[in-house]
């Protein structure tokens, strides 16, 4: 992870220390919260793993293969810095609690996010003994804040946890129930971001859509949308990980109306058999999704939907997986991330077992990706000619003769990039593009001099 001008580079006798960040957006804002409260705790940011006294990964646990992947960096960290004091932070400590200290004792340090900002005391403290730190140990804090790690958007993080009950999934064991931000600190931090160059807020959550219910606030995410278009700087809000049961109909009249809230919405549907959908413990009566979808369109002009879907779930027959296929064909889904189910222990589903073989899911989730790529080329042809807004966010790491960015309904990450191939301008700002060129996912074009 590579921070920007906040964290200090030059050499001092203060202890240094390096981040690996693993997982999603909501896990990189906890790691900016560790790299805020490390260094105004006395200790100094290196991105050279080499000769950093501490490494922390921050680590996901969502899904098997998150889980090994942490593993791994761990294990391939400790062999190659053997004197370092390595911290294992985020979900997997979270999840697996102390298993991980009889298991993995190549970590010196165990730390979940709650226990962040007193990070840098436990480290203080010299702690040598392996294992976990006290969760009922109070130190004294330095005050909130993050070092932003991105060029020129953010994530904010409006919740934490999840209240909903799908049979595969791991968060609420892992982070527990639904716990909302409140909206005015929310404003706060928002209007921290743009103090600092924020043009782009991401809106993340492990259920967006039940933003402030916790809270017993009515309308919530449409309370809080509303208050974050009144931040100067801030000139893209784009909405994230939207639970489809229950998105507030209010939602698409302010989109409508909004100056800032692009048309994109990431909706995991997850599957569209009503059969798969039931036994997954997710929306499935009266055809909820097709209805959605269709209401979502008509509702708002131009809309872009992101979701993710999920192939081998136990219940899934080949007549299944085809509806799910053709589902996405029929209505043009912009962008589709596939996961293949693995059984996670501890959810309810876990105990219907693997049956679907290997070799079937990895063909099923190619099928979505090559349907996926199919219809996001033909529409990005489409566009070629067009004057679209895009944001850039500094020199292509394929070369630096461009510049490289992402028009309006590109997340981060996820959905291709735009490359600039004429043209100069500051990173982290918003500008007409004109689109020369497309290929695959991502999108070639010349910036427009207004």
């Amino acid at each position: 992870m590579t921070a920007q001008t906040e964290i200090t580079h030059k050499k001092t006798t203060r202890r240094t220390f390096t981040l690996t960040s693993l997982g999603c957006p909501k896990n990189r804002v906890d790691s900016e919260n560790i790299l805020h409260h490390m260094t105004q705790g006395g200790f100094t940011f290196t991105d050279d793993t080499s000769v950093a006294e501490i490494i922390i990964v921050n680590t996901c646990a969502f899904i098997r293969p998150a889980v090994e992947e942490a593993i791994a960096v761990i294990l391939e960290l400790r062999q190659t810095s053997p004197s370092a004091l390595i911290v294992a932070a985020g979900c997997l400590p979270l999840r697996y609690k102390e298993e991980l200290a009889v298991s993995l004792t190549e970590v010196d340090l165990f730390v979940t996010p709650s226990q962040i900002q007193i990070l840098p005391a436990l480290l203080n403290q010299h702690l040598s003994k392996k294992g976990f730190a006290d969760d009922r140990m109070n130190f004294s804090t330095v005050k909130s804040g993050r070092v932003i790690t991105t060029p020129g958007y953010a994530y904010l993080k409006i919740a934490d946890g999840c209240a909903r009950s799908c049979r595969y999934c791991t968060i609420p064991q892992i982070r527990g129930p639904l716990r909302s931000t409140a909206i005015q600190d929310l404003v706060h931090e928002a209007s921290f971001l743009a103090d600092r160059g924020v043009k782009e807020l991401i809106l993340v959550a492990q259920d967006t859509t039940s933003y402030g219910r916790d809270l017993g606030t009515k309308n919530a995410l449409v309370k809080l949308l509303s208050a974050l278009e009144n931040i100067s700087g801030i000139e893209w809000i784009r909405l994230m990980y939207l639970h489809p049961a229950g998105i507030p109909k209010g939602l698409r009249k302010l989109i409508n109306e909004s100056r800032k809230i692009l048309p994109y919405l990431d909706i995991p549907f997850q599957h569209i058999s009503e059969k798969v959908l039931r036994a997954m413990g997710r929306p499935w009566k009266g055809d909820y999704i097709r209805k959605l979808v269709k209401s979502l369109r008509d509702e708002i002009p131009g809309l872009v939907l992101r979701t993710s879907v999920m192939v081998g779930f136990p219940q899934e027959t080949d007549q299944d997986f085809n509806e799910l296929l053709d589902f996405l064909r029929e209505y043009q889904i912009e962008r589709v991330g596939v996961f293949q189910y693995c059984p996670e222990d501890g959810t309810p589903a876990f105990v219907l077992g693997d049956p679907i073989p290997a070799r079937i899911k990895k063909q099923r989730a190619n099928e979505i990706k090559k349907l996926n790529t199919k219809l996001t080329a033909k529409r990005n042809r489409s566009r070629i000619g067009a004057i679209e807004k895009a944001f850039i966010e500094g020199i292509s790491e394929e070369s630096e003769l461009l510049l490289q960015g992402r028009t309006w309904d590109q997340a981060p990450e996820v959905d291709g990039v735009l490359y600039v191939t004429e043209g100069t301008l500051e990173t982290g700002r918003i500008q007409p593009v004109r689109i020369t060129y497309a290929h695959g996912q991502d999108l070639f074009g010349t910036l427009e001099i207004a």
